[in-house]
């Protein structure tokens, strides 16, 4: 059988999507698995042992490089196209695939270009993701499969995330914590200079080795916030997404906002401390070497991109690094091996 799974962006609702698969595999070891998205997100699906192609798009694309995907799709001949996005294109896409199975929610407002329609589980985004996969198991039971997100890396990114470490001076045996404080939306940052003396925190106590990483373009919002690196803590260089994913596994901790980041780190079993702000916590993967902290206003979680309180965003400015100090030490001590 062979299927094609679509989900385009962002890179962390991408790498949200990699357990489905491996789940696959488990009804049908001979399917046949492809995996479209946008170019950007490749290399964290390449390498899997579960993907026959990545086949890739861009946004920027417009009407050509739709028709294109079109062509490319129908030409696959697929038995079962699952859209885990159901937005405008990729409704079209399935509906235009030719394929004898095209899946969506039940509750999309495009419902009506998907001939095989899936209740849509509530709870963690692996959770509802596995909706789709309801129309091909008899008695579905959710409980049954494991929604952890599962990412390979190559040789050469492996090297190049050793050959950073090494530049900084840091052992593998060293307790390397990963630190995200980048984010697209203001109302998902933690404040910059929380997360610097959180670092400091770490390095002063744990003897910690502290690497800052960002996304694309992010650079700079770490570079104009923090003038000058404390001791142990060291901004990481330009690297491909491959090669920051291979960084990432080399981890003992992660700590961050809920980005892409995070995800990953979930997909390497790194323990993880999220720092929640307008997002809910069910984006956090439910088990003891995962977890997060919130200011815990009524307010939260707003889902929103712009905070109606102001400029200020209460609860990314007011919880600040020593309201984090206790539940961080005790999850050091309880899920992270030093």
């Amino acid at each position: 059988m062979k299927f094609l799974l679509i989900q385009l962006y962002q890179t962390g609702d991408v790498v949200l999507t990699t357990h489905i698969p491996r789940e696959i595999k488990k009804i049908y070891p001979d399917s046949e698995i492809d995996f479209l998205t946008f170019q950007a997100n490749k290399p964290v699906l390449e390498n899997s042992q579960y993907l026959r192609n990545i086949i890739t798009t861009d946004r920027k694309s417009g009407l050509k490089g739709f028709l294109k995907s079109i062509i490319q799709i129908r030409r696959n001949r697929y038995d079962a196209v699952l859209d885990f996005m159901n937005n405008p294109r990729t409704a079209l896409m399935s509906f235009f695939s030719g394929a004898e199975k095209t899946v969506g929610y039940a509750t999309s407002r495009r419902k009506r270009f998907y001939n095989t329609l899936a209740p849509r589980l509530g709870g963690r985004p692996g959770e509802t993701k596995l909706s789709l996969l309801a129309p091909f198991i008899n008695d579905f039971r959710p409980e049954n499969h494991n929604t952890r997100p599962e990412l390979f890396t190559s040789d050469s990114a492996d090297i190049k995330a050793a050959e950073v470490l090494h530049s900084f001076g840091i052992k593998d045996s060293d307790f390397i914590v990963t630190m995200s404080p980048t984010h697209k939306r203001d109302t998902r940052r933690w404040k910059i200079r929380h997360f610097m003396d959180t670092a400091v925190f770490l390095t002063g106590k744990y003897n910690a080795k502290v690497i800052l990483t960002y996304g694309p373009g992010e650079k700079e919002y770490i570079l104009n916030n923090v003038p000058m690196m404390p001791e142990n803590v060291f901004l990481m260089p330009q690297l491909s997404l491959g090669e920051f994913t291979a960084l990432i596994k080399r981890a003992k901790l992660h700590i961050g906002n809920d980005s892409a980041p995070h995800h990953i780190a979930t997909a390497f079993k790194i323990p993880t401390f999220i720092i929640i702000g307008s997002s809910h916590t069910s984006w956090v993967f439910n088990s003891p070497e995962h977890t997060y902290i919130t200011k815990g206003l009524d307010c939260q979680p707003c889902g929103k991109s712009v905070c109606a309180k102001g400029e200020e965003i209460p609860c990314m400015e007011n919880l600040t690094a020593d309201d984090i100090m206790p539940a961080l030490e005790r999850f050091i001590n309880n899920a992270v091996r030093l």
